[in-house]
């Protein structure tokens, strides 16, 4: 095999590996994104659901009475952020113990792959060059 054709497969791989590494590592960062929009959109409503909850406690509704809710609307309220965040943080714990951690593993090996690769080629293009 010539020096060019072997520079062409080289060349070849290196521009899948790239491809590979981009897909793989979008999904990756795709499914950490999720879990972490499900954890914080639960804390959030939790500490929402809180605050309208010790409101309650309180009987400190005046605040609540100036946006338009009334006192029973302000349990429902508070009862359903309360559930909503529960959901969202089960959610996001759930997808915490089930991340895929053989897709990462498969990444740095790709990523390794792409780096012993891309110096086997600027080795090659070298040694053919005096």
């Amino acid at each position: 095999m010539s020096d060019f054709d072997r520079g062409n497969a080289v060349d070849a791989e290196l521009q899948k590996l790239r491809s590979n590494i981009s897909e793989l590592g979008y999904e990756i960062d795709s499914y950490k994104t999720k879990t972490a929009a499900s954890l914080g959109g639960g804390v959030f409503l939790m500490l929402l659901a809180a605050g309208a909850g010790y409101d309650l406690l309180t009987s400190n509704g005046g605040v609540w009475l100036s946006v338009g809710l009334d006192h029973q609307q302000l349990v429902w309220l508070s009862g359903t952020l309360a559930v909503v965040a529960l959901v969202l943080l089960v959610t996001g714990f759930v997808r915490l113990r089930r991340r895929d951690d053989e897709a990462q593993s498969r990444l740095d090996q790709m990523e390794r792959q792409y780096s012993e690769l891309l110096e086997r080629s600027d080795a090659d293009h070298l040694g053919s060059h005096p």
